[in-house]
């Protein structure tokens, strides 16, 4: 099971002060998070994040939420935890050092164990130079600007949104010129296939996917958005990458060398 997750943090010790996560069928967790002091919540912070201090003061403890979290995580099949940036493996670690409840420290080790930094995979995908802001890489994806207000909730879910897009995806041309290193992307093409009996069909990325899955295969009527594409995308990456059919097809992901 993926999951993707984000947290906020005080300025200079690092404690955890909202955790949100988002699963890859779409159930999310949202938690305040109280910090050992309050008096670590700088006016930064404050602005930045929209937390306000008396909001803290009245939040669950770090062993209270971890442990509520524990709770929610789905148990009945191995975790693997996204973030975006190396900054959360931090926050992580000291938020741990707080802790008392052996519950809530299952539930922080279980994250710090299967952690992965998407913002090394979005950097080797496009062959950038040094990593990029996660708003950004949203952007590309959504044709339009991207605000990112800081809360953890919404930027589990912009991490969502941008690996299920980009998992699987076939790049020929550096979208952030700005940001490549001068080198050619790697000449290995990935293509999305799903086959059933002698019908084969083959897809540049996910949401190319999404879009025949939508179109040709299930019937929506005006209910069609970029929420349902977003869990029928979810759906086809997680048949290809549990070896589950959806749709009455076998999804996998196959790299096609190139000249």
């Amino acid at each position: 099971m993926n999951y993707y997750i984000d947290f906020e943090a005080t300025q200079f010790s690092g404690e955890i002060i909202s955790v949100g996560c988002v699963d890859e069928n779409g159930r999310q967790f949202y938690s305040l998070v109280q910090p050992a002091s309050a008096d670590t919540v700088t006016e930064f912070i404050e602005k930045l994040t929209g937390i306000r201090r008396e909001e803290l003061d009245a939040a669950p403890t770090a062993n209270e939420a971890f442990a509520c979290f524990l709770q929610w995580v789905d148990h009945g099949e191995i975790a693997r935890f996204y973030c975006y940036g190396d900054s959360d493996a931090y926050f992580l670690d000291k938020t741990l050092a707080h802790l008392t409840d052996f519950t809530a420290q299952l539930g922080l080790c279980l994250i710090r164990s299967s952690l992965t930094d998407y913002a090394t995979e979005i950097k080797k995908h496009f062959a950038l130079k040094h990593s990029i802001a996660l708003k950004k890489v949203a952007a590309h994806y959504r044709g339009q600007a991207v605000e990112q207000t800081h809360n953890s909730l919404e930027d589990a879910l912009l991490l969502k949104e941008v690996y299920e897009k980009s998992v699987g995806e076939t790049v020929t041309e550096c979208p952030f010129p700005e940001y490549q290193k001068g080198v050619e992307l790697p000449k290995v093409r990935k293509r999305i296939v799903a086959v059933k009996g002698n019908v084969r069909m083959e897809f540049s990325a996910f949401g190319k996917a999404a879009d025949w899955v939508m179109a040709e295969q299930l019937s929506f009527g005006d209910t069609v958005n970029d929420k349902t594409k977003s869990k029928i995308c979810s759906r086809i990456v997680n048949a290809a990458e549990k070896e589950h059919p959806y749709c009455g097809y076998d999804w996998s992901v196959e790299n096609q060398t190139t000249a």
